[in-house]
């Protein structure tokens, strides 16, 4: 049987309460008990100390004067008074039962008394009254002589305590049905902005990302579901971005498939027997093919950098080095674009780095930076430090990029000029993949452009620790 979280909470709250109360009224009735007994037991001590010392060496002849004299104190005081001898015999009988007197008695408060102390304890008789014993000494010229015993019945402290037990039961009951229903009311209220933050998570469960809840509150709730609030939009974005990642994938994947459709149906029906033809539509094809694989590494590589699980080690690399091998891949590239390609880097540096990550990002910085210089430009590869980072620039003096298309480059598939771009071989993921792994090695880059004057993608590096 499935229980809600109301109902546990509520039956939490109801428990708790309960336990709380009886706590309460067990303490408070163990206090009263002991409090209304030392009450009682100081005023029986007090009035056997008016027998003792009213009656005195009287009391002791055990005559009946005395006898009268004890049986009076016992009437005013509602209680039975035995007088014993300094032996702890009994000398008189305020009830006058006969086969008492002259009985020895060893109770603990006659023999507490007559060593000169008084003494009361509580007892429970044979027929299960509980009465009050109280002893106090007799004393005579400084010595002691006998004692007095008081046998007080106590059963109205407990009835009167009984009495207060039962109302405070009653009242405990009340507070119980009153507490049941606040907690029950108490958890509904906790419940319901719970529940609230439960239907907005299966809402979304049911693909409908971005659902928000609203819930103004500064304690945990608020926090969680603000949090519910802050996931819900980042997966909505990831959900577009997406969505947009396939749609232009598919677009871009659809433009080199249907070009070699296109020369592979012309090539079957044709009759043309010129081999010059074929091997124009067959370089058509390559050329097609060529950037299909290039479009498709490129996703996989985005595919790849965008796993934050994957380990990303670092070492310590000579920057001239990694630089001047750049500067060599590209230098035919250069020349044959009549492009000046420089390579500058003002002192030596080794930094902590992930080689085949930056190499892949300057790699893409180096080529678009010769495909978009037109010829006489030049293309500048810098590195130097700062405090705790490593600065690496590539400047050309090419088209330059438009202000407004300067917060949108690094976006996938994101072309300035597209048909340009599809001339050139661009597959609109590379700069994308460039942003993508220098946060990956927890770096930032910046572009500084505007149009006919050339580019600036600077890259800085934090110190990190090799591993």
């Amino acid at each position: 049987m499935h229980i809600g979280i109301r109902w546990k909470l509520a039956g939490t709250y109801f428990l708790l309460i309960l336990f709380i109360l009886a706590a309460t009224n067990l303490y408070v009735l163990r206090t009263l008990h002991d409090g209304y007994l030392q009450t009682r037991k100081a005023t029986t001590l007090g009035d056997a100390n008016i027998v003792a010392i009213t009656g005195g060496a009287g009391v002791l002849r055990a005559d009946r004067n005395a006898f009268h004299m004890v049986r009076n104190f016992g009437a005013q005081m509602g209680t039975r008074i035995l007088i014993l001898d300094d032996s702890g015999r009994v000398l008189i009988d305020s009830f006058d039962e006969t086969w008492l007197v002259g009985r020895v008695l060893q109770h603990g408060e006659v023999r507490t008394a007559l060593a000169g102390r008084s003494d009361a304890s509580t007892r429970v008789l044979a027929d299960g009254e509980r009465v009050l014993y109280a002893a106090v000494p007799i004393n005579i010229e400084d010595r002691v002589s006998g004692a007095v015993l008081l046998v007080s019945g106590i059963e109205d402290v407990y009835t009167a305590l009984n009495e207060i037990g039962a109302r405070m039961a009653a009242v405990s009951l009340g507070s119980g049905f009153f507490a049941a229903v606040l907690s029950l009311g108490l958890a509904g209220l906790l419940t319901r902005r719970i529940n609230k933050l439960r239907r907005a998570v299966n809402r979304m469960a049911r693909g409908h990302l971005g659902t928000q809840v609203e819930m103004k509150r500064n304690d945990e709730l608020g926090e969680l579901a603000a949090a519910f609030n802050v996931m819900s939009k980042e997966l909505a974005r990831i959900d577009q971005m997406r969505r947009e990642f396939l749609a232009n994938a598919s677009h871009e994947l659809k433009s080199p498939l249907s070009s070699i459709k296109a020369l592979a149906q012309s090539l079957m029906d044709g009759r043309e027997e010129d081999v010059k033809v074929y091997r124009e539509f067959l370089y058509d094809i390559d050329t097609e093919i060529d950037r299909l694989t290039r479009l498709v590494n490129d996703m996989l590589e985005m595919t790849r950098l965008e796993d934050d699980t994957a380990p990303l080690p670092r070492t310590e690399e000579d920057m001239a080095t990694l630089l001047k091998h750049l500067e060599a891949l590209f230098s035919a590239r250069a020349a044959n674009k009549k492009i000046t390609l420089r390579c500058r880097i003002k002192e030596p540096v080794r930094w902590p780095v992930n080689r085949d990550m930056l190499t892949v990002v300057l790699v893409n910085l180096l080529d678009n930076a010769l495909r978009y210089t037109p010829a006489g430009g030049e293309v500048t590869l810098a590195a130097s430090t700062q405090p705790d980072k490593l600065v690496i620039t590539v400047l050309d003096t090419g088209a330059g990029i438009p202000a407004e298309e300067l917060s949108t480059i690094f976006e996938r598939f994101h072309r300035v000029d597209k048909a340009r771009s599809r001339e050139t071989g661009g597959t609109g993921l590379g700069l994308a993949i460039v942003k993508r792994a220098v946060q990956r090695m927890g770096g930032e880059i910046a572009v500084a452009s505007s149009p006919g004057r050339g580019s600036v993608f600077t890259i800085k590096l934090p110190l990190m620790t090799v591993f």
